[in-house]
Formats: C-alpha cells, sequence, structure tokens
C-alpha cells in the first residue's frame, strides 16, 4: 500500500502539466488529426519529458523520499513510461 501511494504522489506532479499541454497541442492540431489522437500521442511523449525535467533537473533530491518508500529510480521511470502509454492508448482509441 506505501508503494502504490509514493506512486500516486509522483505521478500527481507530471499528470496535470502533462495533460494541459496536451490538451493546447492536440487544440492546434485539429485539423491534422483527431482531438483525442492528439491528445493520446502527445500525452504519451510529453510525460517522460516532464519527468525529467521535474525530477532530474529541478529537484534532484526528492529521489531520496521515494528510495526510502522503497521506489527506486528505474521503477518511477518505468511507472512513468507505462501509465502514459495506458492513458494515451487509452486517449488515441476513444
Amino acid at each position: 500500500m506505501r508503494i502504490l501511494y509514493g506512486l500516486c504522489f509522483f505521478y500527481q506532479k507530471l499528470i496535470i502539466p502533462s495533460l494541459v499541454i496536451s490538451i493546447v497541442l492536440s487544440f492546434l492540431m485539429m485539423k491534422v488529426i483527431d482531438l483525442y489522437v492528439g491528445i493520446g500521442i502527445s500525452f504519451i511523449f510529453l510525460t517522460p519529458v516532464f519527468h525529467y525535467l521535474i525530477y532530474e533537473i529541478r529537484t534532484p533530491n526528492e529521489y531520496y523520499f521515494y528510495y526510502n518508500l522503497g521506489l527506486s529510480k528505474i521503477v518511477l521511470w518505468t511507472n512513468t513510461i507505462i501509465v502514459s502509454l495506458i492513458v494515451g492508448l487509452l486517449f488515441i482509441l476513444l
């Protein structure tokens, strides 16, 4: 339960900026592709970018907090990629 709470807390900082920027980008690309497909594609690519910017550049010491919860960097990066793929594919399939 502690690990699941840690993953949710970790992903909380990533989901809002990724989703907002994905929606804005998909509105800009509406003439080329469908709205939900644009949201899905941009969400898949933007979430790892925000992960890198927030946790690697801005607050690299925050990894110690998650490490104390039992979550390594590899687990957090894997979680980011898997969740962004799942959410992005859900938007694409809508």
